[in-house]
Parts: C-alpha cells; structure tokens; sequence
C-alpha cells in the first residue's frame, strides 16, 4: 500500500474523541459518558498497517446508529408505500378506501380484514374473492380497504376497472402483451365495477385476455 492508500487508512479508521473521552487501564480510548470503550485490539496481538486496535461503537454511538437505522427503515418504507399507491391505484380517491375510514356498517368487513391477515396463505393458494351486490353497498371499498392495507405491509397491488384498462389497450396497439403482462406481475389485481364496460366483441376478446392471463399467472384475483 503506498503512503497515500496508507494516510487514508489511518483516517478511516481514527477514533472519534470528545472532551469527555478517557484512555482507560488497557490503554483503549473510553466514552466518557457510557463508560464503554471505542476501541478494541485486533486479536491474538496482531497489527494491521502498525495499528493494534481498531474502532468499536460505544453505547452511546450504538443507541445513535440504532436510531439512524430505524429513522432510515421508516423513511424507505414511507417511500416504498408511496410508490405502491402511485402505481397501484388509478384513482386518488382510493387512498381513502381504509379500514381507518370503516364506519363499522359493513359486517362482511371482517372478511377484507381476514384476507390482509392471511395473505401469505391467500397468494401461496391462489385465493381471490368475487363481491357482488347493489350499487351503494360497499363493494369497492371492501376491495379498497384491502389494498390499502397490503401496500402498506410492501405488497404490490393494482385496482382498476376494465374501462380504463380497454382504454389503454386502444392506446398502446403495439404493446398490449406487454400491458397485460404488466398487470399480471402485481401480486394482487382487484377489477372493480366489473360489467360496466361497454359489451363490444373487442371489449369481450380483452376482458378475457386479461383474466385468462391473470389465471395463468396463477396470482390472486379480486373482482366486484
């Protein structure tokens, strides 16, 4: 190593020190405040570039590592739920469809909240729900609520309907394997308002493409 590589070690690997900071007993430099040393000798005697100790955190600059790391995980997490949301939901009101919002009038809730809490059985089976019913009972905030729910434990989900989606086919000619792959990679898909989209032989051909696709991907589907 030349004197330069040799120079850059030396500051990599200096010791931090405050006012309070002590050389203790066996010659290692001490926290002053946690009492706990900053140093450790390298074992069995040896050396490395002429130094025989190297750096340790002490409890005080553990506890500010912990803190950094746990502010850093809670930052990323932030970001990654954020992300899920922006391409997961095509409608910005969806964000609200959560069990926060639940006013409790729904008994079936208690399935949406059963489906979050099992999930890694539901994907690992291939378990989706069909929800029908009239329009006004809260079909597509139970869906909602759980995609909500499963972006914030990471899992990547996409709700749409089937207009949008024939819309963007119409839109995308070249590209509509790759669309309908697209949809297929989420580890849910919820369909919501199936059968309002105009019945056309088109419409019919890619309402199929898409679930036919969705089955073989052998992931879990959601449809009201």
């Amino acid at each position: 190593m030349c004197d330069y590589d040799n120079a850059i070690f030396r500051l990599a690997t200096a010791q931090e020190t405050e006012p309070e900071d002590y050389i203790g007993e066996d010659g290692l430099l001490y926290c002053g405040k946690c009492r706990q040393p900053k140093e450790a000798y390298f074992p069995e005697g040896k050396t490395l570039f002429g130094r025989d100790r190297h750096p340790r955190a002490c409890d005080c600059k553990r506890k500010i590592l912990d803190e950094q790391q746990a502010a850093e995980d809670i930052r990323r997490h932030f970001d990654t739920v954020e992300r899920l949301k922006r391409k997961g939901f095509t409608d910005p009101a969806m964000r609200e469809w959560n069990f926060d919002n639940d006013n409790g009038k729904c008994p079936q809730m208690e399935f949406a909240r059963e489906y979050v809490e099992q999930w890694g059985h539901m994907k690992a089976e291939n378990h989706g729900l069909l929800l029908w019913g009239n329009v006004g009972t809260g079909k597509s905030f139970f869906a909602g609520c759980i995609a909500n729910a499963l972006m914030k434990l990471e899992v990547p989900v996409c709700m749409t309907n089937f207009a949008l989606i024939l819309n963007d086919l119409a839109a995308s000619y070249k590209d509509r394997n790759e669309y309908i792959s697209r949809l297929c990679s989420f580890h849910l898909l919820i369909l919501d308002d199936f059968g309002m989209e105009r019945g056309t032989e088109y419409g019919l051909e890619q309402v199929y493409n898409v679930i036919d696709s969705r089955y073989r991907s052998q992931k879990p589907l959601i449809v009201t």
